[in-house]
């Protein structure tokens, strides 16, 4: 009686935890659906988005479809018209010009999507396996609905129903040891579902702020561009080689502001993982501080790199790291603008609780962080009037998917010092 108390528990457990995932799973999916058709759109604004594109459209676009099938980790995503043709597919399980039949299943979603609204397609079970589709619709240059965004959820994903279902029958059949494993068993399932939930919200939290980027990056980076060639011509015209004028160098200075807060929202929402290399640190950091140098248009500002080794081969990613030193290094120079000082820029190799570390320090002498050096990693926190508050959240992550931490220091004189560890 208690082992069929137990097992019958369990299987509702079961079919509530079922339910719920499935709830998040779809809120996931309208999520990435609607990341996806924003891309879509932001890509090929002005383009035909029909069987008739263009052999360069059609490459470039099913490049990202699958580099997003991938970060994603979808089982499959389509571009469909009014028809239900097949406009792309990635992968190329249907051709284009190919009517995807079963998708009149979802008829109800589908409309949903072609009114404008993102859908989730009810949890489908067909000989034993489970498919659940998102319907996003993707528009033209006028507003106007061309067609839908349709991503398959990846088998992974039910897979762990599968197990549960797996394990319920274990535990019917050793009874003798049931009540311990049935207490083992709802742990782990709980400490499980729990992760999976924080999952489905995390990458609805990235899902939306890819979105906002791919907005940002399309509206922002076409007109930089304009911008800045149209200021090198007018440079070229106007200027006197005799004369030194601010105003020409002002110009390129704001498109390059703009263009590293475009990154910092495109590497924070995409929350890639970083391909770590046996490279030398010392140099990397090197020719970092060194483009830095070159930008620097503060005669009043000299910066100082004192490594305490002349190589350090340490696995990293150099683009990574290289990207730390250039935010840390452009806070401290925006931190002293109009002040005379020195920034140092520090690398040690450490022993940290029997763990060897490397240690790598950007101390300037300006006014300091004063209460908010608990707070500045933290996203969209900023001081400045004009900062986005992702550079430093940007920073941290990169320096947390290394394997290290960051921290922040303020002496009561003034200055501030980050330091950042990362395991040799």
């Amino acid at each position: 009686l208690v082992v069929a108390s137990i097992n019958s528990f369990s299987w509702l457990f079961l079919r509530r935890m079922e339910s719920s995932l499935d709830r998040e799973l779809g809120r996931r999916l309208q999520s990435v659906s609607g990341l996806i058709a924003k891309l879509v759109e932001s890509e090929l604004f002005g383009t035909r988005l029909d069987t008739e594109m263009s052999t360069v459209d059609r490459y470039l676009l099913s490049s990202t479809l699958d580099e997003l099938r991938l970060d994603h980790q979808l089982q499959a995503i389509y571009l469909v018209d009014h028809n239900l043709t097949t406009i792309l597919s990635s992968p190329a399980h249907f051709r284009p010009g190919e009517v995807i039949g079963y998708l009149k299943d979802d008829s109800l979603q589908i409309r949903q999507a072609f009114r404008g609204q993102v859908a989730a397609s009810p949890l489908h079970v067909i000989q034993g396996n489970q498919f659940k589709s998102g319907y996003a619709p993707f528009r033209n240059e006028l507003g106007e609905v061309v067609g839908l965004v349709v991503i398959e959820a990846s088998p992974t994903f039910f897979s762990l129903l599968a197990f549960f279902q797996r394990g319920l029958i274990l535990l019917g059949v050793v009874s003798g040891m049931v009540i311990l494993i049935f207490t083992l068993f709802i742990i782990w399932a709980v400490t499980l579902f729990i992760r999976l939930q924080e999952t489905v919200h995390r990458n609805e939290r990235l899902a939306a702020m890819g979105q906002m980027a791919a907005i940002v990056a399309h509206e922002i980076r076409n007109p930089l561009g304009i911008i800045k060639s149209t200021a090198e011509v007018l440079r070229n015209r106007y200027k006197d080689p005799g004369k030194s004028n601010e105003l020409f160098d002002f110009i390129p200075d704001e498109v390059e502001r703009l263009n590293r807060l475009v990154n910092d929202f495109l590497t924070f929402a995409r929350d890639r993982d970083l391909e770590t290399l046996q490279e030398d640190l010392v140099s990397t950091v090197r020719k970092a501080i060194e483009d830095i140098r070159a930008e620097c248009k503060s005669p009043s500002i000299t910066i100082q790199f004192h490594p305490a080794v002349e190589h350090l081969v340490v696995p990293h990613n150099p683009d990574g790291i290289r990207q730390v030193i250039l935010n840390l290094v452009h806070n401290a120079i925006e931190a002293m603008e109009a002040i005379e000082g020195e920034i140092k820029v520090l690398l040690i190799p450490e022993t940290n609780w029997g763990k060897k570390v490397v240690k790598v320090s950007v101390i300037d002498n300006g006014p300091g962080l004063k209460q908010d050096a608990d707070k500045i990693f933290e996203p969209f926190f900023t001081t400045k009037t004009s900062g986005s508050g992702l550079g430093l959240a940007v920073t941290k992550q990169i320096i947390e998917k290394h394997g290290g931490r960051i921290e922040a220091e303020s002496p009561d004189g003034g200055g501030t010092e980050i330091r950042f560890y990362l395991p040799i």
